[in-house]
């Protein structure tokens, strides 16, 4: 038997060396298999009462004395079921703890965080954060979203900012995604009403790197489409506040140009928000 495979499956070192000794000589004393694997007596007796509490080890009376015998290594399936619970519980206790850690570290420090996200899961990731973090948000939309989400998965995560009052502006082309039937349209200025959503308006070629910036909390963050989609969340409060005094510079040279008022010309509809179809399938006024 192998010890650097019990180690590996969660046993320290005296552990696995002991379980060993146990199934190589079979019943016997502490002090027989602490002077076996090189331990001291005091930490045999140890070693051995955790063996019998993982179920490696039974402890049995014999002639007054007590002697330890081995039992299945089977039990160790359970062993490994109970390290990946406390994993998950550990995971879950960070999640709900990592906001204050990350408010105190920012408290403390001016170094921002970043976290980097790839591909489908990792632009979804960036979307449910921007949720989460349940403040304002204001993007500069690239055009190319739609390659990695279709359109009714970000009509999903759109629809999810005014569940949660969450209000959103946006520097955004003057173009449509996809083509909608009538019945599934509505006027953009009503849809974003409803969405909480106020939208500046650029022609298609005022905009067109493939880049996402959106600013929300103390968070920028930064989505870029290529062959795969590869974003980042940067934590800062500073870069945060600059980018949203670059956002109002933006929105509003864009609003006095001398043609604004016309817009949009060709994204004059959007999908029907989910509440107004929730309401229309109720039969709610």
């Amino acid at each position: 038997m192998d010890v650097r495979v019990l180690e590996d499956i969660g046993l320290t070192n005296p552990q696995a060396a002991m379980y060993k000794a146990l199934i190589d000589g079979g019943t016997q004393s502490a002090p027989a298999l602490a002077s076996a694997i090189g331990e001291s007596r005091t930490n045999g007796y140890k070693v051995l009462d955790k063996l019998v509490e993982l179920g490696l080890a039974v402890k049995e009376p014999r002639g007054g004395k007590f002697k330890y015998a081995p039992t299945s290594p089977a039990a160790l399936e359970q062993f490994v079921k109970l390290q990946a619970e406390a994993v998950r519980q550990k995971e879950r206790r960070l999640n709900a703890e990592l906001p204050h850690l990350l408010d105190y570290y920012f408290a403390h420090s001016e170094r921002p965080s970043i976290r980097y996200f790839e591909g489908e899961e990792g632009l979804q990731s960036i979307y449910r954060d921007q949720i989460a973090t349940g403040r304002p948000v204001k993007f500069i939309r690239g055009r190319y979203d739609y390659k990695f989400l279709n359109f009714v998965e970000m009509h999903n995560i759109r629809n999810m900012f005014p569940v949660l009052g969450i209000r959103r502006e946006c520097i955004i082309q003057d173009k449509l995604p996809i083509e909608l039937p009538e019945a599934e349209r509505m006027p953009v200025a009503e849809s974003d009403e409803i969405m909480q959503l106020r939208r500046t308006w650029v022609s298609e070629d005022d905009y067109t790197a493939p880049v996402e910036w959106t600013v929300y909390g103390d968070k920028l963050s930064i989505i870029q489409y290529g062959e795969q989609a590869m974003g980042m969340i940067i934590e800062s409060a500073p870069i945060a506040n600059a980018f949203r005094q670059l956002y109002k510079l933006l929105d509003e040279g864009i609003r006095r140009r001398p043609d604004y008022p016309y817009y949009p010309k060709i994204a004059t509809y959007t999908a029907i928000p989910e509440s107004v179809e929730r309401k229309k399938h109720s039969g709610r006024p």
